[in-house]
């Protein structure tokens, strides 16, 4: 079964659970009158879900044809119930009305906490001093360098960066791996097999690169079971959540040594892997697979320099086995490419789990 997305064109048709979902919204966006600040924080989690299950160029019509609301007005509420759900509890304490919820939610995250502070202190803000307070900025603070800035702020500022700079090139290289895998399914599409040499030549490092930016920007940070005095590793998200099947398509990815036969990749790629990747780049919806369309568990991918000569062996065969004809059956030549990635890898390695 194929993890299913939403379409990729306007005018195509939603899946019935997705309209009966878009339905509800609607319904439930209709009630909200912003007149409280919470009702202003639920309508932009409506209006975040509603985009989230449809293309992104059918959202602007949805909204037309149900409410009132322009594309921008709706970012600007999806945009509070992203960048101010931390505060709620304090924002809603002060009553905050929908125009400086917006405003605020411009802001750089010292410069909300600056804002809250003025407000527990009793202080009243109209929306135009909590555009003046966000749009103010110190020159000498704005051109300093982020590493010699100490405090609360300063580690803000650091993070913040930071996480600027990764998310960038994390959505950059995933598109491109996307890239990669539509043009070998494009093959799949056409009649023929996909070539696993020309695949891992073209999504392998930018794989890599971006599971180690996944690992680094998104994946919490856990204790290991059975072993309180070990070192922290990264969580391992669910293969039935959408990022989940990211973080996990990207590891796979990312290490042709540890690529099973040619059929259960072929199959994991269509039917597992793009549609994670579609995910990532587009907001398409992923829905988890039955257990058996699911990949096996992850393995330890490779770093460059890991991989082996037998790796390439394997990865050379293949090529050869997808563009000529073959004197052996399908079944024996799988068989033959099993043996050749299990001795390509050490004991060691084959016990090895992310």
């Amino acid at each position: 079964m194929r993890a299913a997305r939403a379409p990729k064109e306007n005018d195509e048709p939603l899946s019935a659970e997705a309209e009966a979902r878009l339905a509800e919204i609607v319904e439930r966006v209709l009630s909200l009158h912003r007149k409280s600040t919470a009702q202003v924080f639920e309508l932009g989690e409506c209006l975040a879900e509603a985009k989230s299950v449809q293309p992104q160029k059918r959202f602007g019509r949805w909204l037309k044809d149900n409410f009132r609301y322009s594309v921008r007005s709706a970012w600007n509420f999806i945009s509070v119930h992203e960048r101010l759900s931390d505060h709620r509890e304090r924002l809603e304490k002060h009553a905050i009305g929908s125009t400086a919820l917006i405003e605020l939610a411009k802001a750089e995250p010292d410069q909300i906490e600056t804002v809250l502070d003025l407000y527990d202190e009793g202080k009243s803000l109209k929306p135009a001093e909590i555009k003046a307070l966000v749009g103010k900025k110190d020159e000498t603070e704005a051109n300093a360098d982020p590493r010699q800035m100490g405090g609360k702020s300063g580690l803000q500022k650091m993070a913040a960066t930071k996480l600027k700079m990764s998310t960038a090139e994390l959505n950059r290289l995933i598109a491109a791996v996307l890239v990669g895998v539509e043009e070998a399914i494009a093959r799949h599409e056409s009649g023929k097999r996909i070539v696993m040499a020309a695949l891992a030549a073209d999504v392998e490092i930018n794989a890599r690169h971006a599971s180690d930016l996944f690992k680094d920007i998104l994946a919490p940070l856990v204790a290991v079971q059975h072993m309180p005095k070990a070192n922290l590793e990264h969580e391992r998200f669910g293969l039935e959540t959408g990022w989940g099947a990211v973080q996990h398509s990207l590891y796979r990815l990312g290490g042709v040594g540890s690529w099973p036969v040619r059929d259960e990749m072929e199959k994991w790629v269509i039917e597992v892997a793009h549609p994670a990747l579609r995910f990532a780049v587009h907001g398409e919806p992923y829905v988890a697979n039955t257990p058996s369309a699911a990949a096996p568990v992850m393995e330890v991918a490779k770093t460059e320099s890991d991989v082996t000569k037998n790796d390439h062996i394997v990865v050379e065969k293949e090529a050869k086995a997808d563009e000529t004809t073959p004197g052996i059956s399908d079944a024996e030549l799988d068989a033959t490419l099993n043996s050749l990635m299990a001795t390509s890898k050490t004991p060691a390695e084959a016990r090895m789990s992310l």
